[in-house]
């Protein structure tokens, strides 16, 4: 199953879950222009995603001054749970975690 991309507003709670080894060219190319979302510390590119037991996860990194390459792997669920899914239904390889989060 590939992840089927939503509306970034769905996702209200986002807990990291991960950061994964991912460029904004490719993910552009895999799911089209990232949405632009805003918090305390400015714009996020922000690509979000129904898994398919319906948990929402995102993609997101800072549009401006992000202090390394990769995106934040956030989601409303588990994230023991999450990160196996995400990475199996994107098709990436675990080689792309980069660092883990306790949930």
């Amino acid at each position: 199953m590939r992840v089927e991309r939503v509306d970034a507003a769905l996702l209200r709670r986002n807990a990291q879950v991960a950061y994964l080894d991912l460029s904004t060219e490719e993910a552009v190319r895999r799911w089209g222009e990232p949405e632009v979302t805003w918090d305390d510390l400015g714009p996020w590119n922000t690509f979000v995603f129904r898994l398919a037991d319906g948990t929402l996860a995102g993609l997101v990194r800072e549009v401006e001054n992000a202090p390394k390459p990769g995106y934040f792997l956030v989601s409303d669920g588990d994230p023991a749970e999450v990160l196996p899914v995400f990475l199996s239904e994107a098709d990436f390889d675990e080689a792309r975690v980069l660092e883990r989060y306790p949930g």
